[in-house]
């Protein structure tokens, strides 16, 4: 406070010297901040965020003026003596500006004094810019002057820049405006601008605070002599300042409380009264915190982090790329130490597994068992209930490995689910164990015998079995922090971290290429996704084909990654998704010029799941990513209906039908189906896999077109690493995460080592639609929110049937496999 009061003085003492345009400007090639309003309107078409200012000026007329500029448009406003009410300052500007093309600009300003302004804007390098001002009467009527500018940065640097500004009046009069533009050091500024004569003289001093930015513009002539004034503004853009440096010997950390539910698209606000009244929790991005992660790693004044260990909810894959994120922030020399006040879970500890130090609170322990799948099975209850679930899947030889119905048909694990999920569950232990070893330093054998210690209820069993350094109360962890570091200790909280854009100095910033990631999320039906505040529950092939599509067409995305996380649905909506992505890798598959035209590099990237109809959108990408807990593959097919004929005619409901056609009361629901009626369904059931198979061998370079998939398919799933490595024919090209995946898209499109724009698919409704749409859709309390936990647990398997039900023919996966 006290550098910024001494600051304010030394600026006030040379606006009483020197000074000065409003804000700051001192040429019409230069007007990158609240100065294209007075300056050169073009500039208003330059991405600077929102900047807002104000200024007082020295002189009799008690003047004093605010601005206010975003991207696209400006204003500001000035009242002395002679203003009649805030409705009639003494003066007024506003403009416009746009991008004509890539770093040039163009703009117009309207006066309160009836001129226009027409600007243009011009950088075709960082080492030179040139301006353009024409003015006018507002009738057009009277031409007034015209101003043409030229600015250089000899050394490519906003350190220096000089130039000259040359006015062309209406009398044909010529002026020349020398000008010239200091930044020794980040967040001291010094401009200065002239006539030939130099009795025209403007100096502007400006201390910039990374947001915050005090200056003082001056002016000396021979008319006015010295006038002078002190402004402030504000920005939505970070900078760089030397007022902001770490101090030295502080140790700064990040603390951050982890938990909460990672999903993949960005979420979506919940209308007003669903917040209300059912409160939907809001998920976390994972990408973007991997992200945020990434860049505190790769920032040498952050010294490290403060986990407070809440409970994330995510899937397997997810706290691996969580977890490789926090390793690698640590594997860059910083410190993690974590404090858990209500113990930590099972998945929960391999996430923060690579801590220096961990916290318990008294009373708290670590719950660490390793890992468990569970299936939920409902045939019993639709035995009471008289409901017969018939279904017709792929089978070999009487074997079939779709389980998708087999909650509802089976008592308890077929042996062919026994076989695939404990090889599953085999292989996702051994990634547990791995990362747990890899984070502790520990050899595997000791890490499953911890594991098969656990669970440590005791925290002191935890502190002895090196899952924990020692027991501490909230106070006494916060203590213990302070006194890491004998000079200072500096923590920013998660929650307030400033996570502005920053500051782009260059005049001609290189033009960022672009990709696009599609996000495709939930169970596959027929019509439009439903993005909400936790994310998409289903997967509509109508937003999915359009944003293929739309990726496809929009030429300046040069690759798609399609990052997946579903464990699909409707055969026939995941057909729709699979001939837009063979529309955009497949030449032949073109329908027109314009598709012809747009084959691009296509890359699948599986999250938590991509299997069945997951696998089917992904099979016919360039590469397929999978991380290594990925459960993927279920190469199958199955349909499913629960027939109540018998439940009504036990409580007295028949149905009678005449019939108009042999087969016009095919499989109707009054009775169970007949022998033909199973043989034909069957059929179109077996007819689908088929097409599944030969979509797979098709798609994907390594498998020989007389390939036999029935070993690795009917229905049996697997996780990223084995579909890779471990069986007969290869289903995944790479393993690795989202991150992987966009190098490897980078690297498709000829970007690799580039920064490239990602840009996010499918892309939201306009804030209109969406309010329509949530007035229109507001839904009731789930019916599992008025259950206990535990028993609303076994119930989520039900969330299956509307997606089984969509469609007679489904290429799915279990809906609820817990694994724990």
């Amino acid at each position: 406070m006290q550098k910024i009061l001494q600051l304010l003085f030394i600026s006030a003492t040379l606006s009483s010297l020197f000074a000065q345009d409003v804000w700051g400007g001192v040429s019409v090639a230069t007007p990158d901040n609240l100065n294209a309003i007075s300056g050169n309107p073009a500039g208003l078409g330059i991405e600077r965020g929102e900047q807002s200012g104000s200024y007082i000026q020295f002189d009799s007329l008690y003047t004093n003026s605010t601005s206010y500029r975003t991207d696209g448009i400006g204003f500001d406003l000035t009242y002395n003596r002679f203003s009649h009410g805030i409705f009639n300052p003494s003066d007024g500007n506003i403009g416009i500006g746009f991008s004509i093309f890539h770093n040039a600009f163009a703009g117009i300003k309207w006066n309160k004094h009836h001129l226009l302004d027409f600007g243009l804007l011009y950088r075709p390098l960082n080492i030179v810019s040139i301006g353009l001002v024409t003015q006018f009467n507002d009738e057009f009527t009277k031409y007034n002057s015209a101003t043409l500018g030229f600015a250089l940065r000899p050394f490519l640097k906003h350190r220096l820049t000089v130039g000259a500004d040359m006015l062309l009046t209406e009398a044909d009069s010529l002026f020349i405006y020398p000008h010239l533009t200091i930044e020794p050091m980040d967040g001291i500024l010094l401009s200065a601008r002239s006539n030939t004569d130099f009795d025209d003289f403007q100096i502007n001093l400006a201390f910039n605070f990374g947001k915050e930015t005090v200056y003082s513009p001056s002016t000396y002539n021979d008319a006015e002599k010295f006038n002078g004034g002190i402004g402030f503004y504000t920005t939505s853009q970070q900078q760089k300042s030397i007022f902001k440096k770490k101090a030295k010997d502080t140790k700064k950390l990040i603390r951050m409380k982890l938990s909460g539910l990672f999903i993949e698209e960005k979420p979506v606000d919940a209308s007003f009264f669903d917040q209300i009244f059912n409160n939907p929790e809001r998920g976390i991005q994972l990408r973007t915190w991997i992200d945020e992660i990434d860049s505190y790693t790769e920032d040498s004044e952050i010294d490290g982090m403060i986990i407070e260990m809440g409970h994330v909810k995510a899937s397997f894959s997810k706290f691996g790329e969580m977890y490789s994120a926090l390793k690698r922030f640590k594997d860059a020399g910083k410190t993690i130490y974590v404090y858990a006040d209500k113990g930590i879970s099972n998945f929960d500890y391999l996430l923060v597994s690579m801590a220096d130090e961990i916290y318990l609170n008294e009373y708290t322990g670590i719950y660490l068992t390793g890992l468990r799948v569970k299936v939920t099975f409902f045939r019993d209850l639709l035995d009471t209930l008289l409901i017969v679930p018939e279904v017709f899947r792929v089978e070999h030889e009487g074997k079939s490995y779709k389980t998708a119905a087999d909650p509802f048909l089976n008592r308890k694990m077929s042996d062919e689910m026994q076989e695939n999920y404990g090889e599953l569950s085999d292989d996702l232990y051994k990634l547990f164990v791995d990362y747990i070893s890899e984070g502790r330093d520990w050899d595997e054998n000791h890490t499953q015998e911890i594991i098969d210690n656990g669970p440590y209820f005791l925290p002191q069993d935890a502190i002895a079995a090196g899952l924990a350094d020692s027991i501490m109360y909230p106070d006494q962890f916060n203590d213990y922090i302070k006194s890491l570091n004998e000079e200072k200790i500096e923590i920013i909280k998660w929650e307030d971290i400033d996570r502005s854009d920053e500051y782009v100095h260059e005049w001609a910033p290189k033009k960022k290429e672009k990709i696009a990631i599609i996000y495709a999320v939930g169970g596959i039906v027929s019509g439009k996704s439903d993005p909400g505040p936790a994310g998409s529950s289903t997967m509509g092939d109508e937003t999915i084909v359009k944003a293929i599509k739309s990726a496809r067409e929009n030429e300046e995305i040069k690759a798609i990654l399609l990052r997946i996380d579903s464990g699909g649905g409707s055969a026939l909506a995941s057909d729709q998704m699979w001939r837009e992505v063979k529309k955009t890798t497949d030449l032949s598959s073109a329908t027109t010029e314009k598709d012809t035209s747009n084959i691009k590099p296509f890359i699948a990237s599986m999250s938590g799941v991509a299997a069945s109809g997951g696998y089917y959108i992904a099979c016919q990408a360039d590469t397929i990513v999978a991380h290594p807990a990925t459960i993927t593959g279920s190469i199958g097919v199955i349909g499913l209906r629960f027939n109540i004929s018998k439940l009504l005619n036990k409580i007295g409901i028949r149905s009678d039908i005449i019939k108009n056609g042999e087969h016009s009361d095919f499989a109707d629901g009054s009775r169970l189906v007949s022998d033909d009626e199973r043989k034909r369904i069957q059929a179109s059931i077996n007819d689908v896999y088929k097409k599944f198979k030969d979509r797979v061998i098709a798609g994907r370079d390594n498998i020989p077109e007389d390939a036999n998939l029935d070993n690795v398919a009917l229905g049996r799933v697997f996780t990223g690493q084995r579909a890779k490595d471990g069986i007969s024919i290869r289903l995944v090209d790479v393993t690795g995460g989202l991150h992987d995946a966009i190098e490897l898209t980078k690297a498709a499109a000829g970007l690799e080592g580039e920064e490239v724009e990602i840009v996010e698919y499918p892309m939201p409704d306009n804030k209109y639609k969406i309010m329509v749409k949530q007035l229109t859709t507001m839904r009731s309390k789930d019916y599992k929110d008025l259950l206990p936990e535990k028993i609303a647990e076994e119930f989520e398997a039900l969330d299956i049937i509307p997606i089984l039900l969509d469609d007679e023919i489904q290429m799915i996966i279990p809906y609820y496999i817990t694994i724990e």
